[in-house]
């Protein structure tokens, strides 16, 4: 089924401000075709037409379009910083006896809020359900009754020691329950970020995290809902934003404060400096690493250090021999993943003018050409890294969704294929080969992909699917529901061509 994805990418940026380009459109034109086939409507216009008058449908749509990669203790400094500096200064201000309020914008399914409760219940014990009152929104309504439930597997405790685990959760066979004293201390409401008003729940907030969210929008968008975070936070409020967001996130709405080696805005003047105070809470010691803790395939940005603001201009006009570059491959890396390709791409002329064969840079160049549908200038690049690494998966799965999108079915085929031969645990690949035999009419070629890459994200250690450099939009969880659904289908297609 062709779809004309245009008209629906509008329709959602307009409503609730996601940006749904480039790779992102891959998901988007599959979740469509599923809601085409639900709703039993003939074609891509009917659904059009039936989701602009349906807000449960719309509602659907867009539970499945957002990603929920999230885990609980993510970005173990700000957390620190909340419990001994934030929290602290504005209990000290407190005049009255009401409790501080902190929301958690863009909760997903709950680990944000709860790991704040986590934390300030190790440093304020059993005062912390007098002392704060805290909330999470998010647009997902079936996040959110996850996050109600508080029932989580282990893919939410990447950075988690057991005894923290022990703690607040009780394990059932495979799932671990909150503990009621921790579930019951979170509020959660629906929340669209790019409305125009919000439920009561959420205005008059001491502090709003609003973490690895922010990327899914452009900057206007990300402008408009940061003037509304700053509308529901008091006079003092304090808004926290990624580490990797923060600087992107400058817009002057509201001003930035640095502390402690990070980031956040104030909505009031900064006040007097508060010592940090010894927390019987040691973050160093229950959170097990960041290495750990960083474990994920999304275009997420997740636990990375501050970025700072980079004089790119200073950079290329430098009138020194051979200067060195100002910044890494993984900076370029983290403004690929926030969708800022400009600022991208002027580094990596850059890195390019000192090291043409630079593979990573090349590899990311591609990337952004890629994302930017100039399909033939990034198979150029990717074909020079080729030529530096003539086995790198990086170059494989471009060349493979390059040619996918200009419809050059055996040639994408053939680079997929080349990527599972040069590492045969590249689910990815095989995903893409699932796809692109289920639309040729190859079943059996399909059905064999689809189960690999079943069988590889269902493994306890996810294996290494030998992609190095690329920001790549892939939730593993999100991969094997695709992949399940799509069995089943080939399934029930094979069982009525039997019954005939």
């Amino acid at each position: 089924m062709i779809i004309d994805l245009e008209p629906f990418q509008k329709l959602i940026k307009q409503r609730c401000g996601l940006i749904l380009e480039g790779i992102d459109e891959e998901k988007l034109a599959t979740v469509l075709a599923q809601r085409i086939t639900v709703t039993r409507l003939s074609n891509s216009a009917e659904y059009y037409l039936h989701l602009q008058g349906s807000s449960d449908e719309f509602q659907d749509l867009v539970n499945l379009l957002t990603i929920n990669e999230t885990y609980f203790f993510r970005e173990v400094e700000q957390l620190r910083l909340l419990t001994e500096r934030l929290v602290p200064r504005l209990l000290m201000q407190r005049e009255d006896n009401q409790p501080l309020r902190i929301l958690s914008a863009g909760c997903s399914t709950g680990e944000e809020p709860y790991s704040l409760v986590m934390a300030l219940r190790e440093k304020y014990g059993d005062d912390v359900s007098s002392l704060f009152s805290f909330t999470g929104g998010d647009i997902d309504t079936q996040a959110l009754a996850k996050a109600r439930s508080g029932c989580y597997n282990e893919f939410s405790f990447r950075g988690v020691a057991e005894d923290i685990k022990a703690r607040y959760f009780d394990h059932d066979d495979w799932v671990y329950r909150l503990k009621d004293e921790i579930r019951n201390q979170v509020e959660f409401h629906e929340m669209n970020l790019f409305a125009d008003e919000f439920p009561a729940a959420l205005y008059d907030c001491d502090i709003i995290f609003f973490r690895n969210v922010s990327i899914y929008f452009d900057t206007p968008t990300r402008r408009i809902i940061q003037q509304n975070l700053a509308s529901l936070l008091n006079d003092n409020g304090y808004l926290m934003i990624g580490t990797a967001e923060t600087i992107a996130n400058d817009l002057g709405v509201l001003p930035l404060v640095e502390e402690d080696g990070l980031f956040y805005f104030s909505k009031g003047q900064h006040p007097a400096f508060v010592p940090a105070t010894a927390s019987p809470f040691d973050f160093s010691r229950h959170v097990v690493s960041k290495v750990a803790a960083q474990e994920h395939v999304s275009t997420e940005c997740y636990s990375t250090p501050v970025v700072s603001s980079l004089p790119i201009p200073e950079c290329v006009e430098s009138t020194v021999a051979s200067p060195a570059p100002c910044f890494s491959i993984d900076e370029v890396q983290q403004q690929c993943s926030a969708k800022r390709y400009d600022e991208a791409m002027a580094m990596i002329v850059v890195l390019l003018e000192r090291n043409p064969g630079d593979v990573s840079a090349l590899l990311l160049k591609a990337h952004i050409q890629l994302n930017r549908k100039e399909f033939e200038l990034a198979e150029t690049s990717a074909r020079q890294a080729l030529q530096t690494d003539p086995w790198s998966i990086d170059a494989f799965v471009l060349l493979g969704l390059a040619a996918k999108w200009r419809e050059l079915i055996g040639e994408a085929v053939r680079w997929f294929k080349q990527a599972v031969y040069a590492r045969h645990e590249c689910w990815l690949a095989r995903y893409y080969l699932a796809e692109l035999y289920r639309a040729g009419g190859e079943p059996d070629k399909a059905r064999r992909e689809y189960r690999a890459v079943l069988q590889l994200l269902s493994q306890s250690t996810v294996p290494d699917n030998g992609i190095r450099v690329l920001p790549l939009e892939v939730v593993h969880s999100e991969l094997r529901f695709l992949c399940a659904h799509q069995l089943a289908k080939l399934g029930d297609q094979q069982r009525m061509v039997g019954r005939k």
